[in-house]
């Protein structure tokens, strides 16, 4: 099943750190004056499954949370806020669904408190659930469209505010779902990266992360992991991109993998405060599981969310969310890490 407790807890602690950090850098303009920085959201919430084929409770049991993270764009789509999400749709009876989306947003003032968004995107959703007595992991493509009403909340930090918002996912071969979230938001101004911090392009950095590892089925064991990266940050005129390899050890659940492997990630990296940064990076991933003998090998997709603090010109930690879509039915992962990077 898919490890709500663990990366809701982690995203609540990715807003406070950036909160935290904010807090003690100068402070980002007004909201109402600049949007172009970064935007942070989380929200919790219930909601409902729709379709056919669904038994027992429809209902996600409160236990729907959303994350996102974006920034404004004057230059797409006639101006609009690009948001990375991910969603998980709480726990209804035998569907266990969550995944990522990229959407396009329309970011509007309807009066002196509220500001009103619109947004749609693509959205990868992947479902733990129990298809004619055997558990798959079901992958889908589909639509995300979100509406929401934002106000500000102007007895905490600048750019904060409560977010309230409405989730529709349409899918072509899946349930569809409707949700109700809330939760607080915050808009930063522009940021760039410090001086004294700041990942000039050209030099390769080198890290290590460890943590644990979960298979989104169940009658396995948590497992520990590890990774080791090197990565490469596109400099000024890229400086929304970065490109990495990865060497994964994704541990032994004791049941169904014990997966190793490498892969490559394209990231796109948004600066929140001047040592504060986000990011988001996905690409293949080729792995060997030693607990499958009939087909050990696949090709994989990587997705990862990332939370990064600059501590020195030098080094920086980070704490990051992978997940491992193996698009064969069985064996995803989750993958929760914190580590250090540092350039030589």
């Amino acid at each position: 099943m898919h490890s709500q407790a663990t990366l809701s807890g982690l995203a609540c602690a990715l807003l406070l750190a950036c909160s935290a950090t904010a807090s003690a850098q100068t402070a980002a303009p007004d909201q109402d004056q600049d949007e172009h920085g970064a935007y942070i959201s989380l929200t919790f919430g219930t909601g409902k499954m729709h379709g056919e084929n669904l038994e027992g409770s429809r209902w996600m049991g409160g236990r729907a949370f959303e994350v996102r993270a974006g920034r404004t764009e004057d230059k797409v789509l006639g101006g609009g806020r690009i948001d990375f999400v991910h969603y998980n749709e709480g726990h209804p009876d035998n569907n266990h669904r969550d995944g990522f989306a990229l959407q396009w947003l329309a970011v509007r003032p309807l009066s002196a408190t509220w500001t009103g968004e619109l947004g749609i995107g693509p959205y990868l959703s992947m479902n733990t659930t129990v298809v004619d007595g055997r558990q798959v992991d079901d992958a889908n493509w589909g639509v995300l469209v979100s509406a929401a009403l934002r106000m500000p909340l102007r007895s905490l930090p600048t750019g904060t505010s409560l977010r309230i918002g409405l989730n529709q996912t349409f899918m072509p071969h899946a349930h569809r779902s409707t949700a109700l979230l809330v939760g607080l938001d915050r808009q930063f101004g522009p940021a760039r990266p410090d001086p004294d911090t700041e990942p000039a392009a050209g030099p390769w950095w080198f890290g290590a992360s460890v943590g644990n590892a979960i298979t989104n089925m169940s009658g396995r064991e948590a497992a520990y992991a590890g990774v080791l990266e090197a990565r490469k940050y596109m400099g000024e005129r890229l400086e929304h991109w970065a490109v990495s390899g990865k060497f994964l050890f994704e541990g032994d659940d004791e049941v169904r993998v014990d997966r190793r492997g490498v892969a490559a990630q394209l990231w796109y990296v948004q600066q929140v405060t001047p040592r504060f940064s986000m990011s988001a990076g996905a690409g293949p991933y080729f792995a060997r599981n030693r607990r499958d003998d009939a087909d050990p090998n696949s090709t994989n997709l990587l997705i990862s969310f990332q939370a990064e603090r600059a501590l020195s010109r030098q080094t920086r930690a980070f704490v990051n969310f992978n997940r491992v879509k193996t698009f064969r039915e069985t064996d995803d992962r989750d993958l929760f890490q914190v580590g250090v990077i540092k350039r030589f």
